[in-house]
């Protein structure tokens, strides 16, 4: 026996006690993280659904929503996520609860801390959610070419989904809102379900292509104000990771007394009319009512010469509105003009044309959502302040279409009766598909109750083993 064994390291089997936690899905890491670029949630999710193979939907059925208890959206006999990716998925890079949710589900799936800085969420206490963030997709394709170029990832900022910035300040070129290829020319949502940054989610095809058709021109001043919001909100985005920014609405109060002393003679009027806003929405300010959007507080910061950064973040007293660097604003369109005037909630006249619906002749009678439309409120005015008259008309129409379906049922067990004493009469066995062949209504046997009404005719006739 060779007693020259070599002497081996013995093994350790004791268990890890390591309580090191990990992550359901990849920690992806955000691109673009304090700069300008900063990337946006929506980016990241596709960024992380591509990490994975698989589609930005399946992701989200298959992960996101059960943690935020939203199985109604991946209902798979309806279109309830595709109808939510078109209208309420520009809120997750803002400033209200759906961001917050979507940022702790994610978190919660790939253990990162940072999410919320890909949203505008540490702005939320001074900007309000209206006209905030676009509803389809921007884009500059020089970005896109640059980073495809380089070998960089392709993604998409948080600033191309702000509605106040419509230019990219690194190529000088506004921002892209359609497909470029002809024979597709799409107004992309915000997210899709096959999303991937870079590509239409149309027509799947590229986006950073520069179109044939040149960009509208724009005199000087649109333009340098274009570029200069960019830039201010750039700054803003750039700051979201800053542990010391504790953002608040003091400073404007100070700034609209001083706007209104050195450059109006003291009017509030001649101030609105400079700054192209309401005397109302100045007053709020002043008073501190209203919490300002985004673009209008860029007009009283570019007219006084103020960084918004500043106004927003700097504590009371810091900064000296004494001597304002006035510039007169170019003509910009005011999307509050485009507003719908506000109607006169007329309570009895309302009450009245809902009373008439409910006894018209009309069948079926017409959806709530029909009857808001004519009436020019909507729906959720209509039963906040009616809703038994709102109640009422709805369980009418779901009457009608009740009694229909019913009716309709027993005319289709009468063509099955008469279809099967037809075919017997004339010596064949009435089989399920002679019967079907005889039937007005292609498919009508595969209904359960129908199928029931032909083997108990079956039955009947003693045609049964």
């Amino acid at each position: 026996m060779n007693q020259l064994l070599d002497v081996c390291d013995t093994w350790d089997l004791t268990l890890s006690t390591d309580d090191t936690l990990h992550s359901k899905l990849y920690a992806l890491e955000p691109l673009g993280i304090g700069t300008s670029d900063i990337e946006s949630l929506t980016s990241y999710m596709a960024r992380l659904a591509g990490a994975h193979s698989v589609s930005l939907r399946t992701l989200a059925i298959q992960e996101t929503l059960p943690l935020l208890k939203c199985d109604y959206l991946s209902n798979p006999r309806g279109n309830s996520l595709e109808a939510f990716w078109l209208e309420a998925t520009r809120a997750l890079n803002g400033t209200g609860s759906l961001a917050k949710d979507w940022v702790h589900a994610l978190e919660c799936l790939t253990l990162r801390t940072d999410l919320r800085f890909l949203t505008l969420l540490p702005w939320a206490a001074v900007l309000t959610q209206q006209r905030l963030l676009r509803s389809t997709r921007s884009w500059c394709p020089d970005c896109f070419m640059e980073w495809q170029a380089a070998g960089l990832p392709i993604y998409e900022p948080l600033i191309w989904n702000m509605s106040a910035v419509s230019v990219c300040v690194h190529h000088q070129r506004p921002l892209m809102a359609q497909c470029p290829h002809p024979d597709c020319q799409a107004i992309l949502p915000v997210l899709a379900s096959h999303f991937r940054p870079g590509y239409c989610s149309k027509c799947l095809r590229w986006l950073g292509v520069v179109p044939d058709h040149p960009a509208p021109s724009l005199i000087t001043e649109q333009w340098h104000w274009q570029i200069w919001v960019a830039e201010a909100v750039g700054k803003l985005v750039a700051q979201n990771m800053n542990s010391t920014l504790m953002p608040h609405l003091g400073n404007i109060p100070d700034l609209v007394s001083a706007a209104r002393e050195q450059t109006a003679d003291g009017s509030m009027q001649n101030l609105a009319e400079k700054l192209q806003l309401s005397r109302r929405t100045l007053n709020a300010w002043l008073l501190g009512r209203q919490v300002p959007q985004l673009e209008s507080i860029m007009r009283l910061c570019y007219f006084c010469g103020v960084s918004p950064y500043d106004l927003l973040s700097a504590q009371p007293g810091e900064l000296s509105f004494d001597e304002l660097d006035v510039h007169s604003l170019p003509n910009i369109p005011n999307p509050a003009k485009n507003r719908r005037n506000r109607i006169r909630f007329d309570t009895v006249h309302l009450r009245q044309k809902l009373d008439a619906v409910l006894v018209c002749e009309e069948k079926p009678l017409p959806s709530m959502r029909v009857v808001a439309k004519r009436l020019n409120h909507s729906p959720r005015e209509l039963r906040e302040h009616f809703p038994e008259l709102c109640r009422a008309i709805s369980n009418r129409r779901k009457s009608f279409y009740k009694n229909r379906s019913e009716e309709k049922l027993e005319q289709q067990k009468e063509q099955i009766r008469q279809a099967v004493l037809e075919i017997h009469s004339q010596g064949e066995y009435p089989n399920w598909h002679r019967v079907d062949l005889v039937l007005n209504e292609s498919g009508m046997m595969r209904n359960p109750i129908l199928g029931k009404i032909w083997r108990d005719m079956l039955q009947e006739l003693n045609l049964t083993d």
